[in-house]
């Protein structure tokens, strides 16, 4: 809260007594104007009020105002003498405008958080109704990547043309992002939100830890007045028009049910708040299918083409002679076909069970991409099964108002969030769509604050926080713990992880659905904990508000994680063809029966971290008032973001002998003299901040603002890099797609001892020496009162966006004839000299010697080098038009153009 008072003659009146009364609490602040007239009362819980203004001489001054999260609200007012009038009573509110305020965002207020309809009960759905916001993809998004794959839960926006990783998330002031891929650690009910603000852009010093949307949420506490909601919402598939794929027995029956209660515990000084809800999900599938037919897992595959013609497949063993058996063409001779591919196939792959006209037509394949060999068993099984999700959680929050205008405020929130998903494939995940082989999601979400308020005189205010917060999640699959499909199938080199592991190898055949369980981060634990620590002091000195504040905080994150632990497979109709070449003949199936896959990955070893890092932020803030109508506001932010270190140093990445472009070699963190957080930290990251807002007659507000903004890399990025040799050995096998090497047909589905400087392996890296990202953004805006609640802005924001991570394949082959690992550019990776390898791990040189008279050093195909060398360009135009709630009505309408 600011403004100024000032008499008829629009002089300002000095030691006016200004008192700020909370209509739920009756908890008053009390200051007096200064030599200019000025008073301001830092560090207000959004909510209803009363000011009061008296001043000797003069009338007194009474206006009810609403005031709302993040917001630096102005009211400026005149008081009359007191001859001329005893008192004035204002029952008007202030414009709904902001007149001392330069960013750019919205307020979502709290009869739009509890009233308007939200499937799921997702509060996150809310921020799309802000100008410049839009659904995006990637890691965010909860139901599109396995990796965060949290029911209930999904954070992917892209706010003011950033990345949807780039958002910063607050909870009642303090941090409520879990840094894994920067989203929101817990998303409380709409019940228990008392409103929440999204800044697009430009916003002051204080708010950082990313260059997107600053989402700030505030819940609700108690009141002088008991009040509490109980609810039930039920949705189901009663009036759902049946689909295409009906099956008879499909259904959905989704409840979200919950209560919440409030009140005081003392009046006028102790208040309570407590809140539940569940959420209960269950919706029937239907699956569509191609699977082998009995004879094909036979070997036989004269009856598998269109309308029961055959497909032709060939022998690479052979010269390509056309297979035949028994006189019958067309047929695998039962020796040449590997055991483990058809006791897979028996045992774990339903045969069909789609009656002719039931399904798309056949010669197409899955998505309609037309495929050799998927013939007359296209599209061959349907079946129904359940998605499960279950979520419950609750928040308590006690609030403390003290006779000297301080106030404490506790609040622990929690959330338990469980689901089953029947089948995964992209783009939600990385797995089959065919029984037995969904996944398991448990995740526990957990937080604490306690906020101090201390007044310390008239012009200043201190806030300091304490918050604790947690994310427990837990991956795995329907066969863990039970079923140990890759010692039954007999298969050597894979099945790393233990019985939380089990499961089945990956098998992605082409022309036919995906087989096996999902191989990305399945099984996967993480225990992330942060511990943070900040202070604000505000300060009104003159016609300068100032504000000073700093914040500490602690990332604790030990996890495991497996990516093809159990093996993945991909199989084409290439090595089966008649001609080398994509001829129309062969069969994927027929590859996979004789063995032979074309591509081959397994991760050896257990990718397991002990993730430790710190991170510290400081600001100086000063909102400068001119003159009534002229504000200036300048600040300047420094962030400082320690390196991810693995404390058991098990983490790896590269160095660049000629920078970037020249040959790499692999360090291990804290070896050498080498960072331990695999990157040299930045030590430089200063962000100004500048904003100006300039009251105009009739009603107008003209604002522009300028400023840097930070954005840290999530923290998955150094996960990655425990997947590196020497501790896990992530190999690849590979050649060309018509023409099988000689060592394939005698390992086949098997694997070797993983060794270093005899497997070859793939690497994902990052360069070392990356500057930090961050966006540069301006903004400017005209803002035109239509009233007391009625507002519309006209506004541009502009972005670019500096230093951006990207990935880089610097190791592909050139296209060309021949094995693809010979046009790599770089064959070997060797390690830096005085490497110190895990005792555990066994080196044999390679016959050919390492280059560059490197001593260690091992085979290697792919190199995903994750670089800060991209950049964005944002411009949009947008026109809001905002009404707040009042005599039963309020809307938020808006547009946004932007490229």
């Amino acid at each position: 809260m600011t403004g100024s008072i000032f008499d008829p003659q629009q002089h300002p009146i000095v030691g006016a007594s200004v008192n700020l009364t909370s209509s739920a609490t009756g908890a008053v602040r009390h200051t007096v104007t200064n030599a200019s007239g000025l008073y301001e009362i830092p560090g207000l819980q959004p909510g209803s009020y009363e000011l009061r203004v008296t001043a000797p001489d003069f009338g007194t001054s009474a206006q009810p105002l609403q005031l709302e999260v993040a917001q630096r609200l102005a009211v400026d007012i005149r008081l009359q003498v007191e001859s001329r009038k005893e008192a004035v009573e204002v029952s008007s509110v202030p414009e709904a405008i902001h007149t001392t305020e330069a960013s750019v965002g919205e307020v979502i207020e709290p009869t739009s958080v509890q009233n308007l309809p939200l499937n799921g009960r997702m509060l996150i759905d809310l921020v799309l109704t802000v100008p410049g916001a839009h659904v995006s993809h990637g890691a965010q998004t909860g139901n599109m990547n396995p990796l965060y794959w949290r029911p209930g839960q999904r954070s992917a926006v892209s706010v003011g043309g950033s990345r949807p990783n780039g958002n910063y998330f607050l909870l009642d002031g303090t941090t409520n992002t879990d840094p894994t891929f920067n989203t929101q650690n817990l998303s409380p009910s709409p019940d228990a939100v008392q409103e929440f603000k999204v800044q697009t852009g430009s916003y002051s010093a204080e708010m950082g830890g990313a260059g997107g949307g600053q989402i700030n949420i505030v819940t609700r506490g108690g009141s002088n007045q008991y009040h509490g909601t109980v609810y039930e919402f039920l949705r189901n598939g009663f009036m759902d028009a049946s689909s295409f794929n009906d099956m008879g027995n499909n259904h959905m029956v989704q409840n979200d049910f919950g209560a919440s209660f409030g009140g005081p515990i003392a009046h006028n000084r102790t208040f309570f708040f407590v809140n539940y809800e569940g959420f209960r999900h269950a919706m029937a599938d239907t699956m569509i299918d191609t699977v082998p037919t009995p004879q094909e897992i036979a070997g036989d595959f004269s009856q598998a083409g269109l309308n029961g013609a055959p497909v032709h497949i060939f022998d690479p063993a052979n010269g390509r002679a056309e297979f035949q058996y028994n006189g019958n063409f067309d047929v695998i001779d039962p020796t040449r076909i590997n055991h483990a591919a058809q006791l897979f196939l028996q045992t774990y792959i339903p045969q069909p069970n789609a009656m002719p006209g039931m399904t798309m037509p056949c010669g197409s394949a899955m998505m309609g991409i037309p495929a050799p060999g998927s013939g007359a068993d296209c599209n061959n099984y349907m079946d129904v099964r359940n998605e499960l999700q279950v979520n419950d959680q609750g928040t308590v929050r006690i609030d403390q108002v003290f006779a000297n205008g301080d106030s404490l405020v506790g609040r622990y929130s929690l959330s338990a969030e469980s689901g089953f998903t029947p089948g995964e494939m992209p783009p939600g995940g990385v797995g089959s769509l065919l029984p037995g082989f969904g996944s398991f999601n448990d995740n526990y979400s957990q937080q604490g604050n306690i906020s101090w308020n201390k007044t310390l005189g008239s012009t200043r205010v201190n806030t300091a926080a304490i918050t604790f917060s947690r994310l427990a999640m837990h991956r795995f699959n329907e066969n863990a713990y039970t079923n140990d499909i890759v010692s039954q199938l007999g298969i050597q080199g894979i099945g790393f992880g233990g019985t939380g592991a089990f499961g089945a190898p990956f098998f992605n055949v082409q022309g036919y659905s995906p087989m096996g369980d999902n191989y990305s981060a399945t099984p996967m634990k993480s225990w992330d904990t942060i511990g943070e620590a900040r202070d604000t002091f505000s300060w009104q000195k003159g016609r300068h508000s100032l504000k000073f504040g700093a914040s500490y905080r602690r990332f604790i994150w030990p996890m495991w994680g497996f990516f093809q632990n159990r093996g993945y497979y991909q199989f084409t109709n290439g090595y089966t063809t008649d001609n080398g070449t994509n001829d129309g003949t062969g069969s994927a199936l027929a590859t996979f029966l004789l063995g032979l896959p074309a591509v081959k990955q397994r991760q050896a070893g257990i990718p397991q971290m002990q993730l430790r890092q710190w991170y510290a932020d400081g600001f100086v803030q000063d909102s400068f008032r001119i003159t009534r109508s002229t504000t200036v506001e300048m600040g300047l932010r420094y962030e400082y973001m320690d390196p991810l270190v693995d404390i058991s140093y098990t983490n790896t990445n590269l160095v660049f002998n000629n920078g970037l472009g020249g040959a790499p070699s692999v360090f291990i963190g804290g070896q050498n003299g080498y960072p331990r957080g695999l990157r040299y930290p930045n030590t430089r990251n200063l962000a100004p901040r500048f904003g100006f807002s300039q009251a105009l007659p009739s009603g107008l507000v003209f604002h522009s603002a300028f400023g840097i903004f930070f954005t840290p890399v999530d923290m998955n990025t150094w996960c990655n890099q425990r997947h590196n040799v020497p501790y896990v050995f992530p190999e690849t096998q590979q050649s060309d797609s018509f023409t099988p090497p000689p060592t394939l047909y005698a390992s086949q589905l098997d694997f070797g001892q993983a060794m270093l400087g005899q497997t070859t392996v793939s690497f994902t890296g990052m360069d070392p020496h990356a500057p930090s990202q961050y966006i540069e953004q301006w903004s400017g805006s005209l803002e035109k009162s239509l009233g007391s609640r009625t507002s519309v802005e006209i506004g541009y924001l502009g972005s670019h966006g500096v230093h951006l991570q990207r990935a880089h394949l610097i190791n592909n082959a050139p296209p060309g004839a021949g094995p693809i690992g010979p046009r790599r550019p770089f064959h070997y990776l060797d390690f830096v000299s005085a490497t110190t390898l895990p005792a555990n791990v066994t080196y044999v040189p390679p016959t050919t010697g390492c280059p560059n008279g490197a001593t260690l050093c091992t085979p290697v195909s792919t190199i995903n080098l994750l670089e800060d060398t991209a950049q964005s360009w944002y411009d949009a135009g947008y026109v809001n038009v905002r009404r707040r709630y009042s005599g039963g009505f309020t809307f938020l309408a808006n547009y946004t153009w932007s490229k």
